[in-house]
């Protein structure tokens, strides 16, 4: 009996041992990953419904005489289109989604390279309206994009050709804070994603479109995104083609294609020295306004030395950020 009664507390400490062992043991939380998985819970069916297009249509100046300004376009040149050739710009292209001051809101965007598939984030481009509201001077949250939307019909993550990623920062330009349309562009800095259970980087999942900045103009650029207004669905990916026309008409540094996509195309990549082939080209612009009386055009901001500084600062960026000049 005395060697039972002695052996009793040794087994009992024994098992408290093991079990703050096992306590000290459990792998620790991740902040980052739980917000991802919030913000997909987030963006249900009846919400990527219900989320508007954020687009926006400016009045011309007064001088303005509208039908001038330039061709935009060549006997080739597609004014809105279904994309049918494949490539890398449809699995790069997608569909962002976040919300803005309360309310839910669809774009379009790119994957951006970074210089690497290696390294914990990727890159999406689009359009400054698609993270920060300049009205009420506050970036977007639940901001999630969807590469090559085009398969996601009845909205899921898991339904998605490749899933969904999240933003971990949003970065655009103090000018577009002040609402200037001539600097209407913006990175999202994206964490590891994917479907469920998965942990995917973005660019070495989809592949990335280079980008280049102080390009010259006129030239051929192809436009994408996804419209979601008048004719358009949003599930299909649409493309314009042509040349670029300066901005005589609002007194912009932006240039005009000629094209009809319409509200959810914001955000989406203009592609230069574009191979239809590969559907590879390199980012010149992103899709950012029309005016009222001239709908037939798109304009998008020109990628000059401020846009090369964005994008330096989205490549080390670890919150959201507004770029100073």
């Amino acid at each position: 009996m005395r060697r039972a009664v002695m052996l009793l507390p040794v087994l009992m400490l024994a098992s408290v041992a093991l079990l703050r062992t096992d306590v000290q043991a459990a792998p620790p939380s991740d902040p980052g990953r739980s917000e991802h998985e919030r913000i997909v819970r987030y963006w249900t069916p009846d919400r990527v419904v219900g989320a508007r297009p954020r687009d926006f249509d400016r009045p011309l100046a007064p001088q303005a005489r509208p039908g001038g300004g330039g061709g935009g376009g060549s006997t080739t040149a597609v004014k809105g289109a279904t994309w049918t050739g494949g490539g890398l710009v449809k699995l790069t292209t997608g569909r962002v989604l976040f919300t803005l001051s309360g309310v839910d809101y669809v774009c379009s965007g790119s994957v951006v390279s970074d210089g690497s598939t290696v390294g914990a984030t990727s890159l999406v481009l689009t359009a400054g309206h698609c993270v920060y509201d300049d009205a009420a001077d506050v970036f977007a949250t639940n901001w999630m994009f969807v590469p090559d939307y085009g398969t996601a019909r009845t909205f899921n993550c898991d339904a998605a050709s490749f899933g969904c990623w999240t933003a971990q920062s949003l970065v655009t330009t103090s000018a577009w804070q002040n609402g200037d349309f001539n600097e209407d562009y913006a990175f999202a800095v994206v964490g590891p994603g994917g479907k469920s259970g998965q942990s995917n980087q973005l660019d070495a999942t989809v592949g990335a479109q280079e980008i280049s900045f102080l390009l010259s103009h006129p030239r051929e650029v192809f436009a994408f995104g996804y419209p979601a207004a008048k004719k358009y669905n949003g599930q299909t990916l649409v493309y314009c083609s042509g040349t670029t026309i300066a901005d005589t008409f609002g007194g912009s540094t932006d240039y005009g294609l000629a094209c009809d996509m319409t509200g959810g195309s914001s955000g989406g990549p203009w592609l230069a020295n574009f191979d239809r082939a590969t559907g590879r080209g390199t980012l010149t612009s992103v899709n950012s306004f029309k005016y009222y009386a001239l709908s037939q055009y798109m304009f998008g901001p020109y990628f000059d030395g401020y846009g090369q500084k964005t994008y330096d600062t989205a490549l080390a960026a670890t919150g959201n950020t507004l770029v100073t000049p």
